[in-house]
């Protein structure tokens, strides 16, 4: 299997051509995005955690015109190692506002918010959920209509690689594209807020909000550091140097079908969080102790119906708890410029998260990953992919990737990517 191609002419300016020649019209805007991946914490941002997220270079770009009709139209044009694949799909808003009134909160026997089943939308439903979120957010006019867009995809799908966030960021940044402001941290703050609720609304996997974060605010050789307990984001040095590669490992379009136990586990800790009056989790002292003692009464009041175990609820908070210690850790290290500390923390994490938190999979690749010489391998989105993070010593980066490459697996060099944008900036 060979590395995952990479396209000289700009990801914009390609997606800028083929909706000329699909409409016949230039473009009113054009946004591009980076592929994101997570060196650490992604299970615990809903908890209050830490997150550790940065920028690749495989990229997408969204052109987009206005329609007479209120049908959103979208072509994509996806990057696979075969070569390109065109998808179609549409929509129109009328559908959109049909399926945003199913998918509110109801309130079930208990008085607790009770969320409806997940979104089967595909990529038109995905795209449209955005307009209407930032219409409902009063972040665009209601008299938007339809639109022809037109995606250039260069980003692996399935890879652990937030291509779907990065589609949404550069769509919404597209539509927002004549703001004045659209580059300061709170507008970018509120966009990443939209595309992550449109992502809950509209998108049958559950979203995480650090990619929108990273993929808008983030620096191409920096690791974003988005701390939940306070909502700040701030920056740490970039590992990735001449001596020092990371690469996604993967089977092409690896997705696997773990939403509904990554949903069980954010709805218990966010049903934890609503019943101690409090926004996470780490902003309650004894937090784990706590939330076991009101699982046990409720339990004893209501029953263990959709309710986790007691030991099951145990070890996901353990985790979570010992998740957030090892990102802040890894990001003292990654700041203090010490990189070899992060790759045991790493290795805790992989075991963490196949262990207690019990989201089995990519365990396989890891120990292939470790035998070929990797410092570090880490599951690229658990739950999600059958996707590795690898790091490797620069000197056996080439050697590594060909002998993975000869096992029939997938390469992606990450190097650095660029934070999203409008393309004429």
């Amino acid at each position: 299997m060979p590395m995952w191609p990479v396209n000289e002419v700009p990801v914009a300016q390609r997606a800028r051509i083929a909706h000329e020649e699909r409409t016949g019209r230039t473009p009113s805007q054009v946004a591009h995005a980076p592929a994101t991946w997570l060196l650490i914490g992604e299970h615990v941002d809903h908890s209050g955690g830490v997150v550790l997220a940065a920028l690749a270079e495989p990229a997408v770009a969204v052109a987009l015109s206005a329609r007479a009709d209120d049908l959103v139209s979208v072509v994509m044009h996806d990057t696979t190692v075969q070569g390109t694949e065109v998808l179609s799909d549409e929509v129109s808003m009328g559908v959109i506002a049909e399926l945003a009134a199913a998918r509110q909160p109801v309130i079930d026997d208990r008085g607790r918010p009770a969320a409806p089943p997940a979104s089967e939308g595909g990529l038109a439903v995905q795209l449209a959920g955005i307009v209407w979120t930032l219409i409902s957010r009063q972040l665009l006019s209601r008299d938007t209509g339809g639109l022809d867009v037109t995606i250039v995809n260069d980003i692996p799908d399935g890879a652990g690689l937030g291509d779907e966030a990065a589609r949404g960021v550069a769509f919404a940044l597209a539509l927002l594209g004549k703001e004045e402001d659209l580059g300061e941290a709170p507008v970018r703050a509120r966009i990443a807020e939209v595309c992550t609720q449109a992502a809950e609304m509209f998108s049958p996997v559950p979203p995480l909000r650090a990619r929108f974060t990273a993929a808008l605010r983030g620096q191409s050789d920096t690791i974003s550091v988005i701390d939940y307990a306070d909502g700040s984001v701030t920056q740490a040095p970039h590992p990735q140097s001449s001596s020092l590669e990371f690469y996604v490992i993967t089977v092409e379009r690896a997705r696997v079908d773990r939403s509904e136990e990554i949903l069980r586990r954010r709805r218990f800790v966010e049903e934890a969080s609503r019943a101690f009056g409090t926004e996470s989790l780490r902003l309650l002292p004894d937090a784990s102790q706590r939330v076991i003692e009101w699982l046990s009464a409720v339990h004893k009041v209501h029953g263990e119906e959709n309710t986790p175990e007691i030991g099951e609820a145990a070890a996901w908070l353990s985790f979570e708890d010992r998740e957030t210690v090892r990102a802040q850790r890894v990001a003292r290290a990654l700041r203090a410029r010490r990189t070899e500390e992060i790759w045991p923390l790493l290795a805790q994490s992989q075991s963490g998260l196949t262990g207690p938190y019990g989201l089995l999979g990519s365990e396989a690749m890891v120990q292939l990953c470790m035998v070929r010489g990797a410092l570090a391998a880490r599951a690229a989105s658990a739950g999600n992919v059958e996707a590795v993070i690898a790091a490797v010593d620069g000197r056996r980066a080439p050697n590594f990737t060909q002998d993975l490459s000869a096992d029939g697996l997938v390469v992606i060099r990450l190097g650095r990517g660029a934070v999203a944008d409008l393309a004429d900036n």
